[in-house]
């Protein structure tokens, strides 16, 4: 049985080996951020290593809170990785503006972060980093 997770209209669950999966809806806010920080939290107990692929093809919008959240402490989201698929061209250019704009303020973290189309190639994008992990963690 696979544990879910709904906070409002969104839904989160871990799917096998290491992926937590959001389906969001509405606006991705600093709530759900909370709320998907004590997901992880409470996961990483079994599962040190956790790929985020949030289903955006709902998200209303990202919260300015939000977006001041992870500009500034992006290691509020303890992924090894994110990858967003499905978003508007609106949160598509709003993700593309905070990723430069940490990046010129210095404050880009270890953690990749991706924007594809669709859940296929977000899950293909999670099992490329996963083999890049692996082969790193592997190496002499």
């Amino acid at each position: 049985m696979v544990r879910m997770w709904t906070f409002g209209d969104s839904k989160v669950w871990l799917e096998s080996p290491d992926i937590v999966r959001l389906v969001n809806v509405g606006p991705f806010d600093v709530k759900l951020i909370h709320d998907l920080a004590g997901v992880a939290a409470e996961l990483r107990e079994t599962h040190p290593t956790l790929y985020l692929i949030n289903d955006s093809r709902r998200t209303s919008s990202i919260t300015s809170e939000a977006r001041r959240i992870l500009s500034e402490t992006p290691e509020v989201m303890p992924f090894a990785g994110t990858v967003i698929f499905g978003a508007s061209f609106s949160l598509r250019t709003m993700a593309n503006m905070m990723g430069r704009a940490s990046m010129l303020l210095g404050r880009t973290r270890g953690a990749p972060f991706g924007m594809v189309d669709t859940e296929d190639q977000a899950r293909a994008w999670v099992a490329d980093l996963r083999a890049q992990t692996q082969a790193v963690s592997r190496a002499p």
